[in-house]
């Protein structure tokens, strides 16, 4: 029997608002995609109600989800991460009845069709990431307050915000609950919890990584990320939290499903807006294009320089 491909999301009450979003979009760019692929949900905190809201968007297979082991979940990680940040670890076991899963983190605007990943990516070695470039630091030790020994802490880091895992990556039955009890005995020394783990696992296990192309989870650093002459990217990716799409700038495309949540029904987000924004807001400055996707002058002033200076001749008479 053919085993069917997944898409998997993990989230919380807090962030149904993003999630439905990133549905909203993945909707619009992957209609084919989606006629056989499954929309996996795992969740802490939804009601039935939130189920149904987001049933409607695209129906989705939900599942609550539970940490695995008994571990100090007062800890800092779980306070800044939360729980729900260790459910890719899940997939693992989801491999026995798909053939590869797309995992990706809720902070996202999908902009084309993610078919090119599940066709192009993970036959080889059964695990396709991208490189993580984020503040200029790539390597794995940026995952740890201190190095471990007996690991090689030099390697390239991989960002785990979209990671493509499938039914062939060694060792599959045994990565579950490896990822969890190291999760349980690092737990004091892990900055980006997840990503660190799984960024070891892949040396204790002997896994080979493929190399997304970095428009399959285009982050803040990467020059494309703002660029409104780019129709390439595939997922665009607010890691980090410092320019999410609903705090930064005024973002047109995200503000576009946005507007679509807001209209069927969904609550407003209430995280503190950057002062840009609701300059740009309160003197509906977003009618003029100059101000799609501004760099926060107060907070990138060079990003936003560089923007000022470049936009007649990279975006004016487009």
């Amino acid at each position: 029997m053919n085993k069917k491909n997944a898409i998997f999301f993990s989230c919380n009450e807090r962030f149904i608002f993003t999630l439905a979003t990133a549905l909203l979009s993945l909707k619009e760019h992957c209609s084919k995609l989606l006629e056989n692929t499954d929309v996996l949900v795992y969740y802490q905190g939804f009601t039935p109600a939130d189920k149904a809201f987001l049933n409607a968007i695209i129906p989705c297979h939900f599942t609550e989800y539970h940490f695995a082991v008994e571990t100090n979940f007062n800890h800092i990680n779980f306070k800044n991460f939360s729980q729900l940040t260790f459910a890719r670890y899940e997939i693992f076991d989801l491999l026995d009845t798909y053939k590869k899963v797309l995992y990706i983190d809720v902070d996202v605007m999908i902009g084309g069709d993610l078919s090119y990943i599940f066709d192009n990516f993970g036959d080889k070695t059964g695990v396709a990431m991208c490189k993580d470039t984020q503040k200029g630091l790539t390597l794995i030790t940026k995952n740890f307050i201190k190095p471990l020994p007996q690991y090689d802490m030099t390697v390239p880091c991989y960002n785990a915000g979209v990671t493509l895992f499938c039914d062939n990556i060694p060792h599959r039955k045994e990565l579950r609950m490896w990822c969890y009890h190291k999760t349980d005995e690092w737990l004091e020394n892990l900055v980006c919890p997840d990503q660190g783990v799984v960024n070891v696992m892949f040396q204790e296990f002997g896994i080979q990584v493929e190399v997304l192309p970095d428009i399959c989870n285009c982050l803040p650093s990467n020059p494309k990320y703002l660029d409104k002459n780019r129709k390439d990217v595939l997922i665009y990716h607010c890691a980090g939290g410092g320019v999410r799409f609903w705090t930064y700038t005024w973002n047109a495309p995200w503000q576009k499903f946005y507007q679509q949540y807001l209209k069927m029904g969904g609550k407003p987000h209430t995280d503190p807006e950057h002062p840009w924004l609701k300059l740009i807001k309160k003197y509906n400055l977003q009618r003029f294009k100059f101000f799609d996707r501004s760099p926060d002058p107060q907070m990138h002033p060079a990003r936003f320089l560089k923007y000022v200076l470049q936009y007649p001749f990279k975006y004016l008479g487009r």
